[in-house]
């Protein structure tokens, strides 16, 4: 039986280490919207211009070296609706989630503002602002953010439960991976949001909110479902950690049986 534990975190707020993993979630998201934005403009700066498979890694890479950079500092969020999950799932306080979702809002709006800053008036375009595709039900958007949401904050859970102890590297990696599967399958509808604070920049720079609520609550039902069903119904186990290990000391002996 799953017992989740939320935590208030009141007694960590006055300390450095608390305000430094703040600042990272804020220097990160700062990051990521400048790839986020400036991978949007391709097409509109020059002569070339990036497919979704292209756009979609350069914005996976993006996240994947951030997270690994900050990871040992904030654990590396980047994304309000994980933050939200990680909360949910008891395994960030609730005032240490909190701030990194205001620092999250606040570097996306600077990450977003130095590129519109960066960018000739005429080529500036839309910067990348999340809207619903031509044709595309707004409930029908609202869904697809939501579900792969849902995938992502899920995959966050799963390979970060420390009963895995999978290697930091291998975390930030399979994150990248899932953010790009996502934008391959999504920019076609939305632009692909999957992350409040990466809508929330460009808007405010473009000052363009039509539909805007749709890469706000969909993320967020998807990772608050995604939180309760990991943390409540398949959550790592002790016992199928000692199989995983049983397992994977079994790979030498049989590759030297091979061997011989």
């Amino acid at each position: 039986m799953a017992y989740i534990e939320i935590k208030l975190g009141a007694n960590e707020i006055g300390t450095w280490r608390f305000w430094r993993a703040v600042l990272a979630e804020f220097l990160g998201m700062l990051l990521f919207l400048l790839c986020v934005t400036t991978v949007a403009l391709h097409g509109t700066i020059g002569n070339q211009s990036a497919n979704n498979v292209e756009a979609g890694l350069g914005i996976a890479f993006g996240i994947t070296t951030l997270a690994q950079a900050f990871g040992h500092v904030s654990g590396g969020h980047l994304n309000p609706a994980v933050t939200l999950g990680l909360v949910v799932g008891g395994r960030t306080p609730i005032i240490r989630g909190f701030f990194y979702i205001v620092a999250q809002m606040v570097g996306a709006i600077a990450g977003s503002g130095i590129t519109y800053g960066c960018t000739p008036e005429a080529a500036r375009a839309t910067l990348g602002v999340n809207a619903v595709a031509e044709g595309v039900r707004v409930g029908h958007a609202f869904t697809l953010e939501m579900l792969f949401t849902f995938i992502l904050v899920f995959f966050v859970l799963s390979v970060t439960d420390p009963i895995k102890k999978v290697e930091p590297y291998g975390q930030t990696l399979g994150i990248g991976i899932c953010i790009w599967v996502a934008h391959v399958c999504l920019i076609p509808y939305t632009n692909c949001s999957i992350n409040p604070a990466r809508s929330f920049g460009p808007a405010v720079i473009m000052d363009s909110w039509k539909d805007h609520w749709i890469f706000w609550i969909g993320p967020f039902v998807g990772g608050l479902v995604a939180a309760l069903l990991y943390s409540c119904i398949f959550y790592a186990e002790e016992e199928e950690k000692y199989e995983v290990e049983r397992q994977r000391s079994a790979i030498p002996l049989q590759n030297a049986k091979t061997s011989a």
